[in-house]
C-alpha cells in the first residue's frame, strides 16, 4: 500500500501546484490519501504542507499573468 500512498500523494502535488484540475481534486486526493496512511499522514501533518501550497498556487498566478500579459 506505500506505493498507492506515493501515488496519492504526487497526484495532490500536482493537482495542486499546476492548479490543473482545481482544489476539488487535491481535497479529494488528499482525504484519500490520509486514509490510506491510517495514521502516519494526518491532517495537522498536512497543514506542514500549507506554505508549500501556497507558494505552488501563488506561482501558477504569476506565471499565468506573465504568460497572458498581452491579454489584460
Amino acid at each position: 500500500m506505500q506505493w498507492l500512498t506515493l501515488i496519492l500523494f504526487g497526484f495532490t502535488i500536482l493537482a495542486v501546484t499546476t492548479n490543473i484540475i482545481g482544489n476539488a481534486l487535491s481535497h479529494l486526493v488528499g482525504v484519500a490519501l490520509m486514509g490510506q496512511a491510517k495514521g502516519e499522514y494526518t491532517f495537522f501533518g498536512h497543514l506542514k504542507w500549507t506554505s508549500a501550497i501556497a507558494l505552488g498556487y501563488g506561482a501558477s498566478i504569476l506565471v499565468h499573468m506573465w504568460i497572458n500579459a498581452r491579454r489584460f
